[in-house]
């Protein structure tokens, strides 16, 4: 991989679609995937950003995500696009993203180096729906692999927390410091939405102090994000 790592976005929701932009505001390349027609919600909220051209619309049913290792990058996304036109021939910024990586396979809509997945495609990512996170966002069973969710102003902050680990402008802490922490709150749910990004907020700070620290380094995925047993 040279230059910035291209990223994939699987489902299109609310969510999703808030993450989508906060990547794409983040000067990321991004192409999200969508099962089916996208939600009316959803649509609303990328137009109005200028980013619903980041959206390929794919058959029901037929979304599926691979990797070249057991859990790490790079991620082919297939599926039957709802739009049978070429990806190369579209002048659609998603179209352009995914055509850069496509090669063989009827059902090959790109090759990417980071994936997003919602609450809707979970199930997807090589750990499953229930893959162990840091912070409900960064699985540790799968480089590169991420998750957002939650209301939209929850999942647009994730959505520039991922970006800023991509650029390099965050790093993360340790690994058995981040498999100590599945939920930024721990069990806590006191404060709601608000707490949740507040502690965010104080993560990104703490990872812009040790990515300062080594040079604000663009990272590389690792074969394993979890500590050896």
């Amino acid at each position: 991989m040279t230059g910035l790592p291209r990223v994939a976005v699987l489902g299109v929701d609310v969510a999703t679609a808030a993450a989508t932009i906060s990547l794409v505001d983040g000067g990321l390349a991004v192409a999200a995937f969508s099962s089916g027609p996208v939600p009316p919600a959803a649509h609303a909220r990328l137009a109005a950003y200028g980013c619903a051209d980041q959206v390929l619309a794919v058959s029901p049913g037929t979304l599926r995500l691979t990797a070249a290792g057991p859990a790490a990058p790079p991620f082919e996304v297939h599926g039957v696009r709802a739009d049978p036109r070429p990806s190369a021939t579209s002048a659609a910024p998603a179209a352009a993203v995914a055509a850069a990586g496509a090669g063989a396979g009827d059902d090959l809509l790109g090759v990417f180096d980071a994936v997003v997945l919602g609450d809707g495609t979970a199930r997807l990512g090589p750990g499953g729906p229930d893959s162990p996170r840091f912070g409900g966002v960064f699985d540790l069973a799968a480089a590169w692999v991420f998750h957002v969710g939650g209301p939209p102003e929850l999942a647009g902050a994730q959505g520039r927390w991922i970006g800023e680990y991509l650029r390099g402008r965050y790093a993360p802490p340790e690994p058995a410091a981040m498999s100590a922490r599945p939920a930024l709150l721990g069990r806590s749910t006191r404060g709601g939405v608000r707490a949740e990004l507040a502690e965010l907020d104080r993560e990104l700070r703490a990872g812009h102090a040790r990515a300062a620290g080594i040079g604000y380094r663009l990272p590389t995925p690792p074969a394993r994000l979890t500590p050896a047993p």
